[in-house]
């Protein structure tokens, strides 16, 4: 049954992030492709400034899909399940535990896409500002293609060693962090619901409750770690910092897990003992 549901939520919710991640796209396109007009050595500041519009569209548009797709998946969860149309959903055949993951598996997976979409959009960007700006015959393009061809014989030196561990995780951050993002809003709205008057306004204060607590917790954990790698400082010309960071990066991810399930358990039993629709 829940195969069912995830079906039916992908084809319910797809066009929305789908229409913000293909604006962002479009964004980091025309954003890179103004550094190939003329229009930086005019004499008109109008034209400079318009490009630089551009680009801060595009640099707005980054910000727009992260919270755009967690705005659209929040309100979405709210209106399935605590408002008139909660009555619905609730009368499904299908268990508590059920609805929620439907709604955790769906919104993680588009936070996780948005994030991914975001970085492809930054790689779109900047390459074809460089291609814009750097004609193929000049030293600096030379260069350039020699350090890729390169690439592959530097990942063999001493000062890349646990460069593959750094890079999974940093992806094991990135997909806790969609998921644990993901939990603080359901978590946040799901508990905001116990105040029966103000039920958004519960929500918006405990969703900001969540994030003080994670801030405080984070700094306190997360400073003497900072200090143990500024430590290291004078030995990364000598070794490499990928080890350390990994290491950072791992504890971080798992932080984040925990985080992610604690409120996961947390609003499955809110709302399998504590319903309570509008």
């Amino acid at each position: 049954m829940l195969g069912k549901l995830l079906k039916h939520e992908w084809k319910a919710v797809w066009k929305v992030p789908v229409l913000l991640i293909c604006i962002l796209m479009i964004s980091a396109v025309v954003a890179g492709g103004t550094f190939a007009l003329p229009i930086w050595d005019s004499e008109w500041v109008g034209l400079p400034l318009s490009g630089m519009m551009l680009i801060f569209m595009f640099y707005f548009a980054m910000i727009a899909v992260v919270l755009g797709v967690m705005i659209y998946f929040a309100v979405r969860y709210y209106k399935n399940m605590f408002s008139d149309e909660g009555y619905l959903t609730n009368t499904l055949p299908v268990s508590a535990r059920q609805l929620l993951l439907n709604k955790v598996i769906t919104m993680s997976v588009w936070n996780l896409i948005a994030m991914i979409a975001v970085g492809v959009s930054i790689f779109v960007f900047f390459a074809i500002m460089l291609f814009s700006l750097t004609p193929m015959d000049s030293s600096f393009a030379r260069e350039l293609v020699e350090a890729v061809r390169a690439w592959p014989e530097a990942l063999n030196s001493p000062y890349m060693d646990g460069f593959e561990g750094f890079c999974l995780g940093i992806l094991c951050l990135v997909v806790t962090g969609a998921f644990s993002g993901s939990m603080m809003l359901i978590g946040a709205i799901t508990l905001g619901q116990m105040v029966r008057k103000h039920r958004i306004l519960g929500a918006v204060g405990a969703y900001i409750g969540f994030n003080v607590i994670v801030q405080i917790l984070g700094t306190g954990f997360f400073l003497p770690m900072m200090f143990k790698i500024l430590e290291y400082d004078n030995i990364f010309s000598q070794q490499s910092p990928f080890p350390i960071l990994t290491l950072f990066y791992f504890v971080v991810a798992g932080m984040s897990l925990l985080l992610g399930l604690g409120l996961y358990f947390m609003s499955e039993y809110l709302i399998s003992h504590k319903l309570e629709l509008e």
